[in-house]
């Protein structure tokens, strides 16, 4: 379970932010990757190099750079969520780029600038079916990606095909698929940030108990469909977003209510679902910042600090212990 907004502020930067939620940890830390770095693809066994340098969270596995979310020299951000019970990938690529799902955010930021490029070549690509040895299954994945025109995707393959969707509302999370989740708004458009007026009962005058009375009805569970309505409704209405800190704080904010502590939600075999890591970048600084379960303070790196014409990939300390100043 994981959940994704997009955020504009005033100065006009372009932010990207998610949670990442689930039951176990996957050896994950930020890596930068410069340009021209050589990359296998696991259905073809092709060598792969980036055109653009990018910095996100991954893990090495297998020897093999995966992807959760980033963003890239040229301002592109994305990320990948699950998909559980919808996604479904082809199990040969035929005469199409074939790319595993978890290489997808790899691919997306070392190749795309925008994303009007991604909406005009991913005709050419398939997702085909193929096990992330971590996991010992194929990931049931989505994206999202948005660039410094503030506008919104989601990539899906689902049984009705890849598609590509606008995203009007700059949020994403988990099953069903996106335009269930856009239909299923329609149910809380009486929800709004002002206190409700007093009404009468026949000769009883009512009035609501405290702040807050408009924002009755909003799902407060952890189900997918319930957190892709807080985190609508949050971006919607955030407000103090003055310049990109403000921007990441209130994205962070806005984020806070869909945090999953550990023991809230259990998975069927008796794990724990929480939030890993909240993570936010800027398309225009190209700076990813990010907090972890144990660790509140947010860490930021800066992509354009780092040589994006080096040789290797660059991996930063995971910070897990919490940071707090104290004062005597």
């Amino acid at each position: 379970m994981c959940t994704s907004l997009t955020l504009t502020t005033k100065d006009n930067k372009h932010l990207l932010a998610r949670t990442m939620d689930f039951p176990m940890e996957f050896g994950q830390s930020v890596h930068f990757m410069p340009r021209g770095y050589k990359w296998i693809n696991a259905i073809d066994n092709s060598e792969n190099k980036t055109r653009f340098a990018l910095v996100g969270m991954s893990a090495i596995i297998d020897n093999h750079p995966v992807f959760a979310d980033g963003v890239n020299e040229k301002g592109l951000a994305c990320a990948t969520l699950y998909l559980p019970g919808f996604a479904k990938y082809d199990l040969e690529s035929g005469e199409k780029f074939g790319l595993a799902s978890y290489d997808f955010v790899l691919w997306m930021l070392s190749k795309y600038s925008n994303i009007e490029e991604i909406k005009e070549d991913i005709k050419n690509i398939t997702f085909v079916e193929r096990e992330l040895s971590l996991l010992k299954i194929a990931p049931p994945l989505h994206w999202i990606a948005t660039d410094k025109s503030g506008k919104s995707i989601v990539v899906e393959k689902t049984e009705e095909g890849l598609e590509v969707h606008d995203n009007p509302v700059g949020v994403m999370t988990n099953s069903p698929n996106f335009k269930w989740h856009l239909e299923n708004l329609r149910q809380y458009i009486g929800v709004h940030p002002m206190q409700n007026s007093k009404i009468k009962l026949g000769e009883l005058e009512l009035s609501a108990f405290g702040q807050g009375s408009g924002t009755f009805g909003l799902p407060g569970d952890y189900t997918p469909p319930s957190r892709f309505v807080r985190a609508a409704y949050s971006r919607q209405n955030i407000l103090d977003i003055e310049g990109e800190v403000k921007g990441i704080s209130g994205a962070i904010h806005a984020l806070n209510s869909c945090n999953i502590p550990k023991g809230i939600v259990m998975t069927t075999d008796r794990g724990t679902d929480f939030t890993i890591y909240t993570s936010a970048m800027c398309t225009e600084s190209g700076k990813y910042y990010y907090s972890t379960y144990e660790n509140r303070r947010l860490t930021c790196i800066d992509l354009f600090k780092e040589d994006l014409d080096s040789k290797e990939i660059k991996s930063y300390p995971y910070k897990r212990e919490e940071d707090i100043e104290f004062y005597n």
